[in-house]
């Protein structure tokens, strides 16, 4: 082989992500060698983790005394329990309504802390250090089937279903990865209506609202449940904060009547709403934008 090429060979190995370590040689001969000029990739592939890590590090401390109000609090479960109290509420006067029957009744809600609890899992990762929920993250978590029911969810989901109301969970777990361990999960808490025509995940647009109008070809929907605002049928998504916060106003005589929030301090589209691509900002970055908005 001439030297040329097997430079070319190491080269390129090395740029591919292989184990070189040093900086590449260049073969003159089988007994001596030259430096050359290329930069070692696993150098920059080093810094990339430890700015991960240390983004994942900072997420995970600014996430942990919300999510641990809602791993412990007597104030979150209190929570719970009054969201599905008033959902229940609205489902059995919207069944003792004649004006309702043209269309079976239904009720649309989001799955994860909305009537399944991940607070554990979420708590694991930032003992860890790692407070990144990014979608890798997700699909990895929920696929364990580890998630809980949340306080209340099991009694309200089937006291619905014996009602006759059809519920459809309609939720941004990955079908592709996530879909049978979601219904393998949902069937073991106890829930009712776990099937592929209720269980409507993510497929190719995280966007809801296409789910929301197939399910009200058919029936009457009257009443939707999340954490999230994308959960409701509003057009949330992709809008910025200041826009999200005047389409709620816009829409307050609807909640606690047609739509129920459950809190979720933890992750949310408001996050990434603080600033745009603030998911991928440095922490230092993040720390002014947060600064920003606690000092208003």
């Amino acid at each position: 082989m001439k030297r040329s090429s097997l430079a070319w060979y190491v080269a390129v190995a090395c740029l591919g992500g292989s184990l070189c370590v040093g900086p590449v040689v260049q073969a003159d001969s089988p007994t001596t060698v030259k430096v050359s000029s290329i930069t070692p990739t696993t150098v920059t592939t080093q810094a990339e983790e430890a700015a991960l890590k240390q983004k994942q590090q900072y997420q995970a401390d600014t996430e942990t005394m919300g999510l641990l109000w809602m791993r412990t609090s007597a104030e979150y479960r209190a929570l719970a329990y009054q969201g599905y109290n008033v959902a229940l509420n609205i489902v059995k006067m919207a069944v003792a309504d004649p004006s309702h029957q043209r269309k079976p009744l239904a009720i649309v809600l989001d799955a994860d802390e909305t009537v399944v609890d991940n607070t554990k899992l979420m708590g694991e990762s930032i003992a860890n250090g790692n407070g990144r929920f990014d979608a890798p993250w997700w699909r990895a978590a929920v696929h364990k089937g580890e998630s809980r029911a949340m306080p209340g969810a099991v009694e309200f989901l089937n006291e619905v279903h014996k009602q006759g109301v059809e519920i459809f969970y309609v939720s941004n777990r990955y079908a592709p990865v996530n879909y049978d361990a979601t219904v393998q999960n949902f069937k073991e808490l106890g829930f009712p209506s776990v099937d592929k025509d209720h269980v409507l995940l993510f497929e190719k647009d995280s966007d809801k609202q296409p789910r929301f109008d197939m399910i009200a070809k058919k029936y009457a929907v009257i009443l939707f449940m999340g954490d999230n605002a994308g959960d409701f049928p509003i057009g949330t998504k992709g809008k910025t904060l200041a826009e999200r916060n005047g389409i709620i106003d816009a829409h307050k005589e609807d909640f606690g009547t047609t739509f129920v929030v459950f809190p979720n301090p933890a992750y949310g589209s408001w996050v990434s709403a603080l600033a745009k691509d603030y998911q991928n900002l440095s922490p230092e970055e993040q720390k002014q934008v947060n600064n920003q908005y606690l000092q208003q």
